[in-house]
């Protein structure tokens, strides 16, 4: 019987962080994980317990990292091969010196990002939250990016809260914000609780906005193209794979957010897993949408001005002849 993802981490986590400093060796990867829970990266987890890693020869270290400024110095420093990333983050990183790159994109558009007020709140509609307070995560997040999108859709602007969950919730419970936009792991469990109720889903699936994707270290694109294309291959198979079987999903979803709620995992899968990248690929107009986006949203135009070809690659997709 295969270890459960929490057994996996517990066993190779300090040893990964030991070992970082050090080159992987051919045939691993050291995976750096920035949250535990974003379902959009759940398929590297499910690779991990179907044992597709295995299948392809390769060693998975995951590492855990806090935060995307830590992950990005981790990598520069070739401490991790692969980050789970945001595809505006490494325009942002490259124009800090660094070259990371985008290796395979996860999600286009919000996927699961949701809109939540109080159960109680009189709020009907995103225009009733012009001029209120909004929780949105830390700032220069994807949570800035989705309120610039709910932003522009009412040509309104909301006052942003910037803080983690953790502070949000409890902010959100107590009326001292007026709404949360977060992610589906945070926001549907506040809907499936009774403490909030649904006020947008912002899953779109014709949104061609880069969000998500894996990035890669420079030393990790030039010395490890072939454990790269198979730890994507892998993470692509563990992606259709969930979207083929739905109840093995729900039973993995429930236990990589820790909610027993079948209706919860239920969410997550259609409105996420099911809308995952099927290739990985990345084009782009899609980096573009992202990175204009995410300019306006930290008010950060300096990484309008990077070639958006310098932030991605398809080189390393299992598909791709190169």
């Amino acid at each position: 019987m295969r270890p459960s993802r929490r057994t996996f981490l517990c066993s190779i986590a300090l040893a990964a962080m030991a070992g970082a400093a050090r080159a992987s060796s051919p045939g691993s990867i050291r995976f750096g994980v920035t949250v535990s829970d974003n379902v959009c990266f759940a398929p590297a987890y499910a690779a991990q317990e179907l044992g597709f890693f295995e299948e392809a020869g390769l060693k998975v270290a995951i590492v855990r990292l806090r935060g995307a400024d830590v992950a990005e110095e981790a990598l520069a420093a070739a401490q991790v091969d692969v980050i789970d990333h945001v595809v505006a983050y490494t325009g942002r990183d490259i124009s800090r010196g660094n070259d990371a790159r985008i290796i395979a994109t996860v999600s286009l558009g919000f996927l699961g990002w949701s809109l939540i007020v109080r159960t109680d709140s009189p709020i009907t509609s995103v225009r009733d939250l012009i001029g209120k307070k909004i929780g949105v995560g830390p700032r220069l997040s994807v949570g800035d990016m989705a309120a610039q999108r709910l932003s522009d859709q009412v040509s309104g602007r909301f006052e942003l809260v910037h803080n983690g969950p953790g502070a949000l919730v409890p902010a959100l419970r107590s009326g001292e914000i007026d709404a949360m936009l977060f992610s589906a792991s945070v926001t549907q469990r506040e809907v499936a609780a009774g403490n909030a109720r649904l006020l947008l889903d912002m899953t779109e699936p014709a949104d061609r906005t880069a969000i998500y994707g894996y990035a890669a270290s420079a030393e990790a694109r030039e010395k490890r193209g072939d454990d790269l294309r198979r730890f994507l291959a892998a993470i692509l198979r563990a992606t259709a794979y969930m979207k083929e079987n739905r109840d093995w999903s729900l039973r993995f979803l429930k236990s990589y957010v820790r909610v027993p709620d079948d209706a919860f995992a239920a969410i997550l899968h259609d409105r996420i897993i099911a809308n995952l990248s099927s290739n990985g690929e990345t084009k782009a107009d899609d980096v573009e949408r992202a990175v204009v986006l995410a300019a306006r949203a930290w008010d950060a135009p300096a990484i309008m001005e990077i070639p958006v070809q310098r932030v991605f690659t398809n080189a390393f997709l299992p598909d791709d002849g190169a």
